[in-house]
């Protein structure tokens, strides 16, 4: 009778365990909630330096708007703003039977593009320092907006038209947009007030 006692009491205890279990592995095996866009919960910021002070000039706007704390260390960061300049893509011409970068034999003339060429000769990058991800960038690029262009909307990929602008404008542009993509951001996260 013991026995039986022993055997039930322990087969209850083991049903119970498979209950739990198979709770927790449901409730483990939900969803995962999305994760929010690091521009809206980062902190820290490190700014790469960039041509001609540009990068003193965004840290200066940055501690002006307050969001973010930046840092002269890299390391550990949540986000990185960094300038590159994109690659030009490669024509090519055949000279004599053999492949040759178009206008090789010609010489460079600074700040001369050919026609419908539009390289930005700069950008500036807002990315994720764990994942690397770019959240944010602008395309710095030297003219003018044409008469029927519009502004180009702050958005994760933004234009900036920086013709006669002096570095500290430019900067100041940059984080102007970079900040009205993010209060944009803010404004449709979910769980905010609208």
């Amino acid at each position: 009778m013991k026995v039986k006692r022993k055997i039930s009491g322990i087969l209850r205890a083991c049903v119970c365990l498979v209950v739990v279990a198979i709770c927790a592995t449901a409730l483990g095996q939900q969803a995962p909630a999305e994760k929010p866009n690091e521009l809206l919960v980062g902190k820290l910021i490190y700014v790469a330096p960039m041509p001609n002070g540009l990068d003193q000039w965004i840290i200066d706007f940055l501690r002006r708007w307050g969001k973010y704390k930046v840092t002269g260390n890299p390391e550990g960061v949540d986000l990185v703003i960094q300038a590159v300049n994109p690659e030009k893509e490669l024509r090519l011409e055949t000279r004599a039977g053999t492949a040759q970068p178009k206008g090789a034999d010609r010489p460079h003339w600074p700040g001369s593009k050919s026609k419908g060429d539009e390289h930005a000769p700069i950008s500036i990058s807002v990315t994720d320092w764990v994942t690397s991800q770019t959240l944010w960038q602008a395309d710095i690029l030297d003219r003018k907006p044409k008469k029927d262009e519009a502004a180009a909307a702050a958005g994760p990929k933004t234009k900036i038209f920086a013709r006669s602008l002096t570095s500290d404008q430019l900067a100041q542009n940059v984080v102007a947009k970079l900040r009205e993509y993010e209060e944009g951001l803010e404004k449709s996260a979910p769980g905010r007030n609208n």
